[in-house]
């Protein structure tokens, strides 16, 4: 029996953290991933936020952290099968 069944489109979260004075982005796979790369923000306040506070803080519905340092948000992306991008990309050269 063949299966044709292609596996659902796959979500990952993502965290954007923009540091205001630079205007840079940041991307991560989730909160503590950002507070480990930033991790000396934590304890001398360059962040303006704790990882516990910003850990519990209601990011439902868009909602977004933002205080004069930084912005952070929280969200979803949303990426294509294997399959899927193999198919779309047939002629894609492999890396080494």
């Amino acid at each position: 029996m063949e299966e044709n069944v292609e596996k659902k489109k796959q979500e990952r979260g993502v965290v954007h953290l923009v540091l205001k004075d630079t205007g840079e982005n940041f991307f991560y796979g989730n909160l503590k991933a950002l507070f480990d790369n930033h991790e000396q923000t934590e304890n001398d306040g360059t962040l303006g936020a704790a990882y516990n506070y910003i850990k519990n803080y209601d990011f439902t519905n868009g909602r977004v952290y933002e205080n004069d340092i930084c912005i952070i948000r929280k969200g979803i992306i949303n990426t294509s099968t294997k399959k899927e991008w193999m198919r779309n990309n047939k002629n894609a050269k492999r890396l080494p």
